[in-house]
């Protein structure tokens, strides 16, 4: 996948809204991340989009606190850290900098804490480049990135189920549980990669052992069944090996 990030902003001038937008679509072209904005004025709405987002490490809030609406930014920052327990990323902005104690009361990790009248734009683009460093470390050491053409992929190791040399042997085809990508690396600068969550099981193939299903014998040879019905055959001198995998 390419990346791109949820840049979700609740915040009741429209005024404001164009702004605060105009900042992250710069900072995130300066960073040659891609995102997706979403702004809200209404609590409500911010909160059934949030709820409607599969997963949360990839999300960053930039909240009004003062929303002038039944409840105030805290109470939506509260709301969202029941949803999100806490994995991604708030920034607060306000035109009345007493709240910001209010805010550590409530105990919502903040990113930052922002005043609308003091050079709001740069204090915004200096909030957002923490952001995509806190996140470019994670993500480095969380995952896989491979760069192919023009895209960069970022893959969780638990998602892929093998990596196999093509024909070519000039480039890997790495099989995960969305897709497959086409790789210029050999096996052996991607292993180096990887955990001992992986086993190489042929010099053609690495697979992932947390996807093996079972394993079995066809014609005396030893095949690991894998995530999706995936047959792959086992060299001799690594069957021992592989039996003691799936014993564990």
């Amino acid at each position: 996948m390419v990346i791109s990030l949820n840049i979700i902003i609740c915040e009741d001038n429209k005024e404001y809204i164009k702004q605060i937008s105009k900042v992250v679509k710069l900072v995130f072209e300066e960073s040659g991340l891609e995102c997706n904005i979403k702004a809200f004025n209404i609590y409500e709405e911010a909160i059934k989009y949030i709820k409607s987002l599969n997963s949360y490490e990839d999300c960053l809030y930039i909240l009004d606190i003062d929303l002038k609406q039944d409840k105030n930014g805290l109470s939506l920052g509260r709301e969202i850290r029941n949803i999100d327990e806490y994995k991604g990323e708030i920034i607060y902005v306000t035109s009345y900098v007493h709240q910001m104690q209010s805010v550590f009361k409530y105990k919502l990790k903040i990113l930052d804490f922002i005043d609308k009248g003091f050079d709001m734009e740069s204090s915004i683009k200096e909030a957002l480049n923490v952001y995509i460093k806190i996140y470019k470390d994670k993500i480095e050491n969380e995952s896989l990135i491979f760069k192919v053409g023009g895209n960069v992929f970022i893959i969780k190791p638990s998602d892929i189920i093998c990596i196999e040399t093509d024909k070519s042997k000039k480039k890997v085809i790495v099989y995960t549980i969305k897709n497959e990508i086409s790789v210029n690396l050999t096996l052996k600068e991607v292993q180096e990669k990887l955990s001992n969550q992986f086993v190489q099981i042929h010099r053609s193939i690495i697979v992932n052992k947390e996807h093996i299903k079972k394993i079995e014998y066809i014609n005396d040879d030893l095949y690991v069944v894998l995530t999706g019905g995936m047959k792959e055959i086992v060299s001799k001198r690594r069957e021992k090996e592989i039996k003691a995998c799936i014993i564990q």
